[in-house]
């Protein structure tokens, strides 16, 4: 059907056939005409406090749907503040379409008023951008932008000159599915498949290893039956608890930063492991526990969507092209029958050992009756009494991150860590992001105090937008992870580590949210089962004794200090 059409009604067309239905911004002139279409669309405008949680909550909500997040903001300025969440959709593989409005056509180049290079700005952190140059491309830049999203499992980008708006001329109408596929991808080469099975058939210590691609392309029921037909214990890589069913026998849990040490030592004794839907990334396999677990020896079968991740961070020994439950399912029929079943009852059972034994020391760990209370019993009584069905996202922190080892799930797009950008400040407006996409699902972030300081003002988007995320404010009045570092490396002198908080509780409750303060482990379950029952934005504010610190990301990060001057002597 072809319809005469303005530049503003392309732009919000394209979008609608697209099926957004939720767009995060900050309102600004340089979208002002397109945006005063978007509630006869049929799109919720989602209005923020500063543009970097717009992007963040566009990737959160990518990351729950598995559908492109739309984010926008005010030329210049407004679109700077999108950077930092654009980065982190990018490194988080995440499909983010970004639109950035820019000058009018005729000024580019010009240095006018709030006028910046948006295309060279992006350029590093976008799988895709396009500078549309007339009125008629902007449908044509909309569908081109989610075509690569999709397809590349990242953001593109659409840069928009102002005044293509107001143009006016004719074009088709055209549904998704008549310019770009749902991005999915087939199986691995047969002879590649062959060579697994017989890597697989001689594994006496198989493991499995499983990370997004596992997420994405629902591959939990086929990774389960192959573990079931080798008798292999399964992992999730750093940052991806939720690719596994957690309740499966053959579960172990995430390895990486403060993890589960049965997953690193199962890992730790295999002879051959099979990476399905990851990159296997040199930060997720950091020595933890004072274990350097992966095995330097193991052979590598290693599974991507793409062909630049295999034998990029480690030799392989078998490289997988393709989509993780199509390869999975191709290594199912290849292993039908290679392993003895007492060789497979006799791993069963050391899987079984092994996490038991983690069980009794995770909660050894955690069960103190210090006061103030220690960061692990908060973990602890926030899993226990968390809802089975809940979303969690994550902050960067010494106290979230820890949070790495406690929660476990059984249904996928329920963990939400930082990812790898690492960024302070995310959990919050990704948690909203997540909330918009799983309307119907207690949604929880875990939040440090310094990262809440940099987000807090999103708690009043989220009591006018309704969205009711219960911030769990995890609150040692510091910055905990890089304290730690001046531990290890800088003889205990901690410098701008300290944070001097305000009563975080009682401005979350003038914001207009439900806020509660928390000050004994007795008081966790009941204020979190408060929270999630009060129907609104919460914040629960937890005290958590600031003099214990768990482990350092990474002990490789810094080394110990080389002083040379006599006047800085003193400081070595």
């Amino acid at each position: 059907m072809v319809r005469k059409i303005s530049g503003s009604e392309a732009l919000v067309e394209a979008l609608r056939l697209e099926g957004v239905d939720t767009i995060f911004g900050l309102v600004g002139s340089a979208f002002m005409d397109p945006l005063d279409l978007f509630p006869k669309a049929g799109i919720r405008f989602i209005q923020v406090r500063h543009e970097q949680s717009a992007a963040l909550m566009a990737e959160g909500y990518a990351r729950a749907t598995g559908r492109p997040g739309v984010c926008i903001g005010q030329n210049g300025p407004g679109v700077t503040n999108l950077v930092t969440g654009i980065a982190s959709a990018y490194l988080n593989h995440s499909p983010v379409v970004v639109i950035t409005p820019a000058v009018t056509s005729t000024a580019i180049g010009t240095r006018t008023f709030q006028e910046l290079d948006q295309m060279r700005l992006f350029a590093p952190i976008v799988n895709y951008q396009l500078q549309v140059n007339r009125p008629e491309r902007i449908s044509e830049a909309i569908r081109s932008a989610f075509r690569a999203a999709v397809a590349t499992r990242g953001p593109a980008q659409i840069d928009l000159p102002r005044d293509l708006y107001y143009g006016i001329f004719e074009e088709e109408e055209l549904e998704p599915a008549r310019y770009r596929t749902d991005g999915r991808y087939g199986g691995a080469p047969q002879k590649a498949i062959e060579h697994a099975a017989d890597v697989l058939v001689g594994a006496k210590r198989p493991f499995l290893l499983v990370g997004l691609g596992a997420i994405d392309s629902e591959a939990g029921e086929a990774i389960a039956a192959l573990a079931e037909q080798l008798g292999a214990p399964v992992g999730c890589v750093y940052s991806h608890n939720d690719a596994f069913a957690a309740s499966h026998p053959l579960a172990v849990g995430p390895i990486g930063y403060q993890g589960s040490l049965a997953a690193m030592k199962l890992i730790s004794q295999a002879d051959v492991v099979v990476a399905l839907g990851t990159r296997l990334s040199r930060f997720g396999t950091n020595p933890q526990y004072d274990l350097d677990y992966y095995p330097q020896h193991a052979k590598l079968i290693h599974n991507s969507i793409n062909p630049l991740e295999l034998g990029a961070l480690r030799p392989i020994e078998v490289g997988l092209v393709g989509d993780c439950k199509a390869v999975v399912e191709q290594l199912l029929r290849a292993t039908a029958t290679t392993v003895p079943a007492e060789e497979r009852e006799a791993r069963v059972q050391q899987i079984a050992k092994e996490k038991k034994d983690w069980a009794e020391q995770l909660r050894h760990m955690s069960l103190t009756g210090d006061r103030p209370m220690h960061a692990r019993r908060a973990l602890w009584e926030i899993a226990q009494a968390l809802p089975k069905e809940a979303a969690v996202v994550t902050d960067i922190g010494n106290i979230s991150g820890t949070a790495n080892g406690y929660f476990g799930f059984d249904t996928p797009k329920r963990w939400f860590a930082p990812g790898s950008l690492g960024g302070i400040g995310v959990s919050y407006p990704t948690a909203l992001g997540v909330k918009l996409a799983l309307p119907d699902l207690p949604v929880v972030a875990l939040v440090g105090d310094g990262a809440w300081g940099m987000t807090m003002q999103e708690v009043m988007t989220a009591v006018t937008e309704k969205i009711n995320v219960v911030a769990i404010l995890l609150n040692n009045s510091q910055y905990g992870a890089e304290k730690r570092n001046q531990y290890d490396f800088f003889n205990e002198r901690f410098f701008w580590t300290d944070l001097d908080n305000p009563d975080f509780a009682s401005i979350a409750r003038t914001m207009g949210a439900v806020a509660l303060r928390v000050e004994t482990p007795e008081q966790i379950g009941p204020a979190l089962t408060e929270a999630l029952q009060a129907g609104r934005p919460a914040v629960i504010d937890v005290l958590i004794d600031p003099k214990v610190l768990t482990e350092p990301y990474r002990r490789d990060a810094l080394r110990p200090p080389v002083r040379v001057m006599d006047r800085y002597l003193a400081n070595r």
